[in-house]
């Protein structure tokens, strides 16, 4: 049967990669207008104890975050690499210790967890890893013995738990996103996902990037199939369905559930006839399959190639259309139909040559 593994594509864990990469954009803008409010009283401070380096190094990162906040709430980018602000950062940190003495650690902490929010799960590992080694001599040689041994070891446990934390984070936006692209019976694609994929792909094809098919599935006698065996007997035929249809599609394609039994295969890179010879051998894999034991399970298959300047909406109403024909002539079988072509000259023809 079907399995969220056996669905995690490529194109489906950068979907939610990308899911992830958003909400730490998100984190990194608000942290940003955070550190304009926090930060600013210090600067200020600093002045007033006349401790110049620090005052600068924190006008600095006040003004950094903020203009990397007021671009990723504009144009959604950063205006600063994550690496030069955790070196900032950390360099700001350290020089504190120095000046400053026990009155920084607590700086630390929030800094820990503020690399793990905005960054990468690995990276940050290794940020905040080199961070320790930083901290380790900068600790001993600014404080007294105990009381760098205190922070380190508080420090690393921050760093330890806000580590398991954020993996916890990561794996429920990770379940989120799949939860939000997916259908929760078969695993394949939802609606939700299936004009947005049509719309990228109408989009290469008008730029001369590939081509593209779509291919309408629908059950045969699918009411009878629920009527006779009951609803979750239907439900195995669905999952069965997808299940045999992973396992004939090409890399590249992908599967959607659009409502009951009717299901789309956005085919990727393939010309109008091979369009119809893969999806006759998806018919016939179906034909094949033992989806349900004592059923035989088949499946109409409507076909559209995408053409130059047309809509998406026009596009799926032409696979719905040759998908109901199918239907209208008697069931498993594709339409446009396809056909082969001989292997062998006609005989005539290989008369008319070699007489």
């Amino acid at each position: 049967m079907c399995t969220f593994k056996a669905f995690c594509t490529p194109r489906a864990r950068a979907q939610e990669e990308d899911f992830i990469a958003d909400f730490r954009l998100n984190f990194e803008m608000y942290f940003g207008a955070l550190t304009l409010l926090v930060l600013s009283p210090y600067v200020i401070i600093h002045l007033w104890q006349k401790h110049f380096t620090m005052a600068a190094a924190t006008i600095f990162i006040v003004l950094l975050s903020s203009c990397n906040s007021l671009s990723i709430y504009r144009r959604g980018i950063q205006t600063l690499p994550l690496t030069y602000f955790f070196l900032l950062l950390l360099s700001t940190l350290v020089a504190g210790l120095f000046t400053q003495g026990p009155n920084v650690i607590f700086w630390c902490y929030p800094f820990a967890f503020i690399i793990l929010s905005i960054v990468d799960h690995r990276q940050a590992r290794m940020m905040l890893g080199f961070s320790l080694l930083v901290f380790i001599p900068a600790a001993f040689y600014a404080l007294e013995t105990s009381i760098a041994a205190s922070f380190l070891a508080s420090y690393l446990l921050v760093c330890l738990f806000g580590d398991i934390v954020v993996n916890l984070v990561d794996q429920s936006q990770k379940q989120q996103a799949h939860l939000a692209t997916t259908d929760p019976l078969t695993g394949a694609y939802n609606r939700r996902t299936f004009l947005p994929r049509l719309d990228e792909a109408a989009e290469s094809c008008r730029r001369g990037i590939g081509t593209a098919s779509l291919i309408a599935i629908d059950i045969d006698y699918f009411k009878k199939i629920n009527d006779s065996l009951g609803h979750l007997t239907g439900d195995e035929a669905l999952k069965g369905l997808v299940h045999t249809l992973l396992g004939r599609k090409r890399k590249l394609d992908t599967i959607f559930r659009t409502g009951g039994e009717e299901f789309f295969v956005l085919a990727h890179n393939i010309e109008p006839g091979e369009s119809l010879a893969f999806a006759d051998g998806l018919r016939m894999t179906v034909q094949e399959a033992d989806i349900l034991p004592g059923q035989r399970i088949t499946i109409s298959i409507g076909v559209a190639s995408y053409r130059e300047g047309q809509s998406v909406d026009a596009w799926i109403h032409q696979a719905d259309t040759n998908l109901y024909e199918a239907k209208r002539r008697g069931r498993n079988r594709v339409w446009p139909p396809y056909v082969k072509e001989p292997s062998e000259p006609p005989a005539k023809l290989v008369q008319s040559v070699t007489g």
